[in-house]
This record gives structure tokens, sequence and C-alpha cells, in this order.
């Protein structure tokens, strides 16, 4: 009897794993028949992609022959087209390092006010897109922005006495702290650019200045105050105009000016005013960076002609800071360019005449459009470049 029993529950037993391998095995399918059909969905959305997006791989790849090409050498200082396009810093061995110079030429192009400076031949976006062997159906943007975002605000107090006060973050719209933040004034009556002092942000990114002289709210005077902020080689700048009445900063002031590079030290200068009534006065304001980090500033007097073009010796790193002030009827009109270039989109944010380089408005129909941020070094200058590339529908 026992024997009997043992031998039905060993039966018993192997029909149990004999159910169990069955049940197993036609998970097991089901799993396997589940992972081809994701294998499957997955492949066919990553071709869906391609066909549809631009992927941020094609982007890097755009972006980097742009950055990281020389091109022909010192093409930036040459007045004709180069034959090889690369906005790369000759012998360059760290990062994205772009030659100024270059960019400065870029803005001869169509973007610019004007069709050339100087002699220089412009650039034309067309050509320039067959050189990089960009498709017809791709366009793209590239801009090129200082690191740090800095706000300046004027608050008179009263009669006599002015608060300057700046906030300053980075790319994230995070304060900075610790930045150093140096004061200008640009007095256009005197000609000349006072140095207002230095102050330090603290935690909230804030840094504030009270002076008395000179006093904004004088009916007889016009000035422009200026914020240069500094942090290692972060950088950022800004400035306002309280005299609205009086003066003109920015695109308003139909003052083309150009700052570009005819050899490693010297700078090029040149400044074209459109005629809008009798020329009283006609002067450029310049702040530079010196070899030990101190800012200069000088004053040229250019007369009463519309056209200018000054050459100025400077050191081969550092920020310049260029003013066009000139003087129609009583009113003043202010000129502002950057070297290093800056390229924006958005003018009344920086001033500056430069406008982003590449198409200036986008379609009607994109099929795919993407952008990337390149962090990139300009006379020693940290600065944010970003490439837009789209492709139309």
């Amino acid at each position: 009897m026992n024997r009997k029993i043992g031998f039905l529950f060993k039966r018993r037993r192997g029909q149990i794993r004999a159910v169990d391998f069955v049940v197993s095995l036609f998970l097991f399918l089901l799993m396997l028949s589940q992972l081809i059909l994701l294998i499957i969905n997955v492949q066919s959305g990553i071709i869906s992609t391609r066909e549809g997006y631009i992927s941020y791989d094609e982007l890097d790849i755009f972006g980097r022959a742009i950055l990281q090409k020389e091109g022909d050498p010192n093409w930036g200082y040459q007045q004709g087209l180069p034959d090889n396009f690369g906005l790369a810093i000759e012998n360059s061995h760290s990062g994205l390092t772009l030659d100024p110079s270059k960019i400065a030429r870029l803005i001869t192009g169509t973007t610019y006010p004007i069709s050339s400076v100087s002699g220089f031949d412009i650039f034309d976006y067309s050509t320039l897109k067959n050189w990089i062997h960009l498709e017809s159906e791709y366009d793209f943007q590239l801009t090129l922005t200082p690191s740090l975002n800095v706000d300046l605000s004027v608050t008179l107090e009263n009669t006599s006495w002015n608060n300057l006060e700046v906030f300053v973050s980075g790319s994230n719209e995070i304060p900075i702290e610790n930045a150093i933040a140096q004061f200008w004034i640009l007095d256009l009556t005197d000609r000349e650019i006072i140095n207002n002092g230095i102050q330090t942000t603290d935690q909230w990114g804030e840094a504030v200045i009270q002076y008395e002289v000179p006093n904004l709210n004088d009916p007889e005077r016009a000035h422009i105050p200026i914020v240069i902020v500094s942090k290692f080689n972060l950088w950022g700048l800004d400035w306002v105009n309280p005299n609205l009445e009086r003066a003109v900063v920015g695109t308003v002031s139909n003052t083309t000016l150009w700052l570009g590079g005819t050899s490693p030290s010297t700078m090029l200068v040149s400044d074209i005013l459109e005629s809008t009534g009798t020329l009283d006065t006609h002067f450029l304001s310049i702040l530079y960076e010196d070899t030990n980090g101190v800012y200069k500033n000088i004053s040229l007097d250019v007369s009463t002609s519309l056209d200018a073009n000054e050459s100025l010796g400077i050191p081969s790193e550092g920020l310049v800071v260029c003013f066009s002030i000139s003087k129609f009827d009583s009113v003043y009109k202010v000129g502002v360019g950057t070297y290093p270039a800056i390229l924006d989109n958005d003018l009344s944010a920086s001033g500056s005449f430069y406008q982003i380089f590449g198409e200036l408005t986008f379609p009607d129909r994109i099929r795919a459009m993407i952008s990337k941020d390149f962090p990139v070094i300009v006379r020693g200058l940290s600065m944010k470049c970003q490439i837009t590339l789209w492709r139309e529908g």
C-alpha cells in the first residue's frame, strides 16, 4: 500500500514539473515575442525620428565644423573672402577658441546694415552655405553672447544723488555672487568716460553704487551709465539711457559701428553716420582692458565727418567697448559696438548693432529645428555661441 502511494506521489510530482515547464516556456515565448515587437517599434521610431527631426549628433557635427576649423590662415584680417572657411583661431589647442577678427568679418555680410566696411568684401550667406556644404533645404543661425546676464538700472533719488543697481545671473538665471561690477558714466557733453567705482555682487547677484557727480538730473547735460561685470573669464555688460529727450542709443541712432581686426594687436573702428540734420559733433569713446586687466579709456575727435575709420593698438586679449557719439540739432545719437562682437537677435537687450548671422527669419513651414549652445573663448573671454539648424518641410 505504501509503495502504491509513493508511486502515485512521484507520478503527480512529475506531472506538476511538466506543467511548470510548459507554462514557463509559454511565458518565455510570449516575452520574447513582445521584446521582438518592442525592438521593431523602437527601430521604426528611430527611423521616423531621423526622417522627421534633426538629431543632436547632426547639429554637433555641423556646429563643430564651423567652430573648430581654422580655414585659410588669418583670413579675418584680409579684405577678400577665404577659400576655406572656419572660425577657430590659428593654432588653437584649447577647446573652441574663436578668432574675433573672423567673427567681425562675418558681420560684413547680409545681417550687417551696410554692404561693405573699409574695403572688406561682404560675406554672402548663400555662398557660405556652399562653402560648408550645407544642403539647400537646411538653414542656420549663429548667435554669440556674453556668458553673464547683466541688467543695469538707474534710480534718481533726488536732484543730486543717483543710484546705479546691477543684477548679474548665469545662463540658468541663478544669481552670480562675488562678481566684480565696474561702473562708468559716459559724459556726452564733456566727451569723456568717468570711472564711478567698483562693487562686488552679493549672494543675490546684486550690487549698488550711489554717487553725486555727475548729476543725471542736470537738464543741460546727457550721460549714459555703463557697467562691465566679470568673474574669472566670465563677463557681461549693460548700459542705460536716462536722457531720452536729449539722447538716443542703439539702432534708433542710425549709426553703423564696426569693430574688427587688421592684426592681432590692431583694431579698426569703422563708423558711419546716417545724415539726419546738421552735424554738430562726432567723436569716439573707447573702453579697453589692458594687459594687467585694468580698464583704460580714450576719446577720439573725428570732427564733423559722417564717416570715420580709426586704427587703434590694443592688447591681444580682453574686452573692447566703443561708443560712437554724434550730435545732430542738439540731440545726441550713440552707437555701441564691442570687440569681440555680440551677435544677438535681441538688439534692445544687448544694444549691439550686430544681428545674428545667418537667416534672420524662420520660414512658415519648418519640418525640423534644433538648437545647441557651445561654450567658446574669444579674446580670452568666455562666451556662449548658440547655433540653430533647421530644415524646411
